[in-house]
């Protein structure tokens, strides 16, 4: 009996679950802007550090010392 109930309670209440799945919805699609912002700042980290690498590892020009 109290199965029954409980089903009845869900069949009787359809715009409840769809007010779900519409915040649901809501919040993965502001998930998702918030997973792109993080990807570019990463990508941007990466960037940065990829040319400070190459500005490290340039051949450098002019006086040179041998130290020993």
């Amino acid at each position: 009996m109290r199965a029954f109930v409980a089903t009845r309670r869900i069949f009787l209440q359809p715009h409840n679950d769809n007010d779900r799945l519409k915040e649901i919805k809501e919040r993965i699609e502001e998930h998702d802007i918030q997973l792109n912002q993080l990807y570019d700042a990463m990508d941007n980290l990466l960037d940065e550090k990829i040319a400070q690498k190459k500005w490290e590892t340039r051949e450098k020009i002019g006086f040179k010392i041998n130290k020993k």
